[in-house]
């Protein structure tokens, strides 16, 4: 489901297929909150890789999109022949910088291995170019951002007039309703995930094909 699909069933759900009530930039705006609240609970894995260029122990990460949590850290890191056990070290995030609480220090020529988790994606939201939310859990996104788009406009429509017969207190009541159920989904989604977790044998299963940053 990309975006257009997506806008287009919140709309349904909101009985505003027309956009009388809700401009597509307001639904928009609600998928984006109802997206992060469902990675937060549902987040992507992915690796990557930092080539050092310098001896330092703090590396700049506002290049990762989307990134929620750093996991893990390996270093040294050899692609052609991966270290065994891998030599994961301690580290620290502050802002968008990590910081190695390694003895030695990195050397240029170096390559840092990153486990992060970050942000689901829907094909044409904030640049995204694909669809990264299960099928199954698509339904639970659309439930988030009606609820999301009926409390803003409730917040919103106090003491102004609308095309619709709607009240604000309407809205607030409806989308309350649906925050309730969509909570109820994320709460869903947490527990099949942590039993997954538990399940789960062997390496990370990540998102697409490593990229250095």
């Amino acid at each position: 489901m990309n975006l257009a699909t997506m806008r287009d069933n919140v709309e349904k759900d909101l009985d505003d297929a027309g956009n009388a009530i809700w401009s597509a930039a307001e639904i928009d705006r609600a998928i984006t909150r109802a997206l992060v609240e469902y990675s937060k609970v549902n987040p992507l894995r992915a690796v990557t890789t930092i080539d050092v260029t310098s001896e330092t122990r703090e590396f700049d990460l506002s290049g990762l999109s989307g990134l929620l949590r750093l996991a893990m850290v390996w270093w040294p890191y050899t692609a052609a022949e991966p270290e065994y056990p891998p030599n994961w070290v301690k580290f620290r995030v502050w802002a968008n910088t990590l910081y190695l609480q390694t003895e030695d220090l990195p050397q240029s020529g170096d390559v840092i291995r990153l486990y992060y988790l970050k942000k689901q994606t829907i094909d044409g939201l904030e640049g995204a170019t694909a669809t990264t939310v299960p099928a199954d859990d698509e339904e639970v996104v659309i439930l988030g951002a009606t609820a999301y788009a009926a409390l803003e406009k409730a917040r919103t429509a106090v003491g102004k007039v609308s095309v619709s017969q709607e009240t604000p207190e309407h809205w607030r009541k409806w989308g309350n309703e649906r925050l309730l159920e969509f909570k109820a989904g994320l709460d869903f989604v947490r527990d099949r995930e942590a039993t997954a977790e538990d399940a789960r044998v062997g390496p990370w299963e990540v998102e697409g094909a490593e990229g250095g940053i």
